[in-house]
């Protein structure tokens, strides 16, 4: 299991290196490292084996029409294009790794002053768990951060463009519209919204654990994520995730809050997207696999908002600093090493 404090001490040390020369560029290197480390896996992470029998399924282009593999159009593509051209599903992989990180890599350098600093802390919070297994959800998570500037710049019809393109990869990314919701019902991110709205989705957690409420708005296909037992058993109110989320919120309300300090409307307007993702664990209540695949989405911008939060604390930044690296080690622990996650990644092999 060394390689993976391996590379978390070389994505520390990228990061700190970026933040003393002030060049954000050293994120290219960033970015390559976490996207050949998940690339040239063999036989690791949550999804390797199932899209891999996917992958060899999908050998014709035309099977992206005739609805033979249910599989959101953008993957299929990629995949049968792969497939039909020859690559073996190991190629796939890696193409796919690298796609996924670029896109990130790209919106972080775009959009950030330290872009390797988020990484530091995504690499713990998210890489591990979600986006290492390059699924559907990943990539869609990730399209959707460049639709969050559009709903500041009040251009919906850009916006929902880049929600469909997200949903070509991953069908829960229509969710995303609530983003823009929320950001013309609420002024800011308060301790009074953010309780009510807490409640009321905990409340709202009770009835949807009922899916014959429901079940018959459900299509087909997804009945089974509402019904069976496999996803429908979640911890809800005891996810210690949910609590995490809770408490980065008010420590954000308590920090970030604040109409002086620089960026305030583009953190305002994270910290209310942030804010969708705990309603959703809530809302969903046992329903373990649909509120994480939908509260994923909003979740992902928890890696822009907490250097933020770290640079906020004190009025010294090396401390500051050493604050948020040291936060950034304990969620790696915490949510990859703790939790047992990462018996599923050991040995780490390649397909070398």
């Amino acid at each position: 299991m060394s390689i993976y404090f391996i590379v978390l001490f070389i994505v520390i040390t990228l990061a700190l290196t970026e933040l003393v020369l002030d060049d954000k560029r050293i994120v290219i290197i960033t970015g390559t490292v976490l996207a050949l480390f998940a690339g040239l896996r063999f036989y690791l992470g949550y999804d390797f084996i199932s899209y891999g029998d996917y992958y060899n399924e999908a050998n014709q282009l035309g099977m992206i029409f005739d609805g033979s593999i249910r599989l959101e159009s953008g993957y299929l593509f990629f995949s049968t294009l792969f497939s039909s051209l020859g690559f073996n599903y190991y190629a796939f992989v890696l193409f796919f790794s690298i796609l996924t990180l670029a896109i990130f890599t790209y919106f972080l350098y775009k959009y950030l002053p330290y872009p390797s600093m988020v990484l530091a802390y995504y690499y713990g919070r998210f890489f591990m768990a979600r986006d290492m297994g390059q699924v559907r959800g990943s990539i869609a998570a990730i399209i959707l951060l460049f639709a969050i500037p559009y709903i500041l710049k009040k251009q919906p019809l850009k916006f929902l463009l880049i929600v469909f393109l997200a949903s070509l990869f991953h069908v829960t990314a229509w969710a995303f519209i609530a983003a823009y919701i929320i950001h013309l019902v609420i002024d800011r991110v308060t301790w009074k919204n953010s309780l009510v709205l807490l409640i009321i989705a905990t409340i709202s957690g009770v009835f949807l654990q009922n899916p014959a409420l429901y079940l018959w708005a459900i299509p087909s296909g997804y009945a089974a994520y509402f019904t069976n037992p496999h996803y429908t058993s979640g911890p809800w109110l005891l996810y210690p995730i949910l609590w995490m989320q809770v408490l980065l919120l008010f420590g954000m309300i308590l920090f970030l809050n604040d109409k002086k300090i620089d960026d305030f409307e583009w953190i305002n307007l994270l910290m209310k997207i942030y804010l969708i993702s705990p309603l959703v664990l809530l809302a969903t209540g046992t329903l373990e696999t649909v509120g994480g695949r939908i509260s994923t989405l909003f979740a992902t911008v928890e890696v822009l908002l907490i250097p933020y939060l770290f640079l906020s604390l004190t009025k010294y930044k090396l401390l500051n600093v050493i604050f948020y690296i040291g936060f950034s080690i304990i969620i790696f622990l915490l949510i990859f090493v703790l939790s047992g996650m990462y018996e599923r990644y050991i040995p780490y092999q390649t397909v070398f």
